[in-house]
């Protein structure tokens, strides 16, 4: 990080580049902030190099150069939002291969705990890389087509000028390409998608589906009561309960009177010790299944009450780290000057020491040691939250279950009180009789309870279906003030990137009488198309230099904003392609070099060329040396 630079947020820049044989190394080149210039004659791999970077940082590339096939690994050490960290790739012809990632500075061939292997794919079980590298960029995960989300490959498309990608486009090409994933990584990288606007976006997708999921589960319970002429409320239960309970008291009065009236009378025919066994038996186990799950419930709870507090205490230690990344970022420990216990004088150890301890202080390995913290707790939050969600789940079914036991249970006893004075005479036909109107009472009582659980569950869905409803309206409230606010900015944005195209596009040479005349300039991210006044084709070597222009203004646009989501990173190989003369070639190359030195915001740019300017021949901008065809970029003579 140049601490005399700002360094706005995301950031990316790349500090070195080594590219493996097996275990001997094909290239080694260090980078540095600001302009890289990787030059050299023709074919003398050049481009094989910013290959290498775009693949190395997460871009989807399976038609390599011959000679980059002969390689087997990349290795990237990168600055991230000012922390360091390591990315590694294995080459292979086959698309979405997977990344090691280690946070801080690693031993290249280190597998340790700080090492993380993440697929080029997301899945329920397991991160994608793209997923780590957004949440230490601080980039929202966006959805793009098909409801997949954008990846670090799609981002990598509007970073990355190549030579092979059709002059008229601005994205690099890539089969199965659509217009609503080029949108909206173009609206991405100009600041759209707050974080706010984002999580509510997140939220209200979430709430859509949970209110189509609780509609259905709601629709099929009301189909129990297709047909029905009363009311389907607790209230309609209550009252049919009241009703039938009354009627069951009035059997079992009358069948206490028969009991006076019967003395002495001869053991029943084993009636009433079999059913009384019976339901003694089914009465303690209904018992002990109400105690085992109000003791799952309670646990629960308990269980859930914890992780809300793990929750919000992650989620206050992420903000906390923030804050401190970038407090980190800023300072260089705190100097000082009395020592705190006994208000001694402390003696200057010198920069980079601790000024109490005397122990070195690495600025970087602090920083890094940060981000790797923010992104573990990132993860916990994911995890905790998912289980949080199971836990939910679980608490609902096991309330349910209670309420149907309850019900269970509370006729059981009252059939086991009854049954306790069954009498046993010779008119025992006439109570059988008073018995079996009651049965079939305490069976319409069982139909109620069942449907007294339904109909619960169905006011508790209606009553969900609200709460989700509101929700949804508040949500699209928010939604609808943060897309007014993203409109503003994509606005500010196009117009900003327009005008420093326009500028870039007047001082060319003259070439193209439309450049020099230039008062706007049209791009559209989706239809992946550039206009001049309105102009679209140009002569081969002018839409290559409207192209770059275009590539270069965007670059610029983000370091005069820091709402732009564009990391402040630029890779170019396009700065002679298609017969571009070596004068417009030196203008543009010195276009860009003025952009590097006249911004005070931290960026890298990495272009290639053949036709280097004459001035950077001995420059600090040259990384590594000047390749030939005998010193080419790739050792592979080993």
């Amino acid at each position: 990080m140049n601490l005399n630079m700002t360094l706005y947020s995301p950031s990316l820049f790349i500090h070195r580049l080594t590219v493996k044989r097996e275990q001997e190394v094909a290239y080694d080149a260090v980078f540095h902030h600001g302009l890289n210039i990787v030059a050299g004659e023709n074919s003398s791999g050049k481009s094989t190099v910013l290959d290498f970077i775009f693949y190395g940082l997460g871009g989807d590339l399976s038609e390599w150069r011959e000679a980059a096939l002969l390689c087997t690994e990349v290795i990237l050490e990168v600055e991230i939002n000012g922390a360091k960290a390591t990315l590694v790739r294995e080459i292979s012809d086959k698309s979405g291969q997977p990344m090691r990632i280690a946070l801080g500075e690693e031993d290249q061939n280190a597998e340790g705990p700080n090492w993380s292997l993440h697929s080029y794919r997301r899945s329920e079980k397991k991160e994608s890389f793209s997923q780590v590298i957004f949440r230490l960029l601080g980039m929202p995960e966006v959805t793009g087509d098909t409801n997949s989300n954008i990846t670090m490959n799609q981002i990598l498309r509007l970073l990355y000028a190549d030579q092979l990608s059709p002059v008229d486009r601005i994205f690099l090409f890539q089969p199965f390409d659509t217009a609503l994933t080029r949108q909206t990584v173009g609206d991405l990288l100009c600041g759209a998608f707050d974080n706010a606007l984002y999580r509510s976006q997140l939220r209200l997708r979430e709430a859509e589906k949970s209110l189509a999921s609780v509609t259905a589960e709601w629709r099929n319970a009301i189909s129990v009561f297709g047909g029905s002429e009363h009311d389907i409320s607790s209230d309609w239960v209550a009252a049919e309960t009241r009703q039938i309970r009354r009627e069951l008291d009035e059997v079992r009065e009358e069948a206490s009177a028969l009991e006076e009236r019967i003395f002495h009378a001869e053991v029943s025919d084993g009636l009433t010790l079999e059913e009384q066994n019976k339901v003694y038996g089914e009465l303690s186990d209904t018992q002990a299944k109400k105690l085992q799950i109000r003791s799952e419930i309670d646990a629960l709870q308990l269980e859930m009450t914890d992780s809300d507090e793990f929750i919000k205490a992650l989620q206050s230690k992420l903000d906390q780290l923030r804050n401190a990344q970038t407090t980190a970022q800023n300072l260089d420990g705190i100097a000082f000057i009395y020592c705190p216990s006994c208000y001694a004088p402390i003696q200057d150890a010198g920069d980079h020491t601790c000024s109490l301890c005397k122990a070195p202080f690495d600025k970087n390995r602090a920083q890094s040691r940060i981000l790797a913290i923010i992104n573990e707790t990132g993860l916990q939050i994911k995890q905790s939250q998912v289980l949080q969600t199971e836990r939910k789940q679980d608490l609902e079914r096991l309330v349910s279950n209670l309420s149907e036991i309850d019900r269970r249970w509370a006729t059981l006893e009252a059939r086991y009180a009854l049954l306790n004075r069954l009498p046993s005479t010779e008119l025992r036909a006439d109570a059988r009789k008073l018995y079996g109107r009651a049965g079939y009472l305490e069976r319409q009582l069982e139909d109620l309870s069942e449907k007294a659980t339904i109909i619960e569950r169905i006011e508790a869905l209606s009553d969900t279906k609200r709460q989700l409803n509101s929700e949804i309206l508040d949500l699209k409230g928010l939604i609808e003030a943060g897309e007014r606010s993203q409109k503003m900015q994509l606005s500010k944005a196009y117009s900003r990137i327009s005008d420093n195209t326009v500028k870039l596009l007047r001082r060319d040479l003259d070439r193209q009488d439309l450049f020099q005349k230039a008062d706007s300039v049209a791009f559209s991210f989706g239809d992946d198309r550039l206009a001049v006044n309105g102009e679209s084709f140009f002569s081969a070597s002018s839409m290559v230099y409207l192209r770059n222009s275009f590539f270069a203004a965007f670059f610029k646009s983000s370091l005069q904003d820091p709402k732009f989501r564009h990391p402040r990173f630029l890779i170019m190989d396009t700065i002679e392609d298609k017969g571009m003369e070596p004068e417009r070639s030196h203008r543009f190359q010195s276009l860009l070099k003025e952009i590097s030195e006249d911004s005070e915001t931290d960026h890298q740019i990495i272009y290639a060329t053949a036709m280097l300017e004459p001035s950077f021949a001995d420059s600090s901008y040259i990384v590594d040396r000047f390749y030939t065809h005998e010193d080419r970029t790739l050792n592979l003579t080993l």
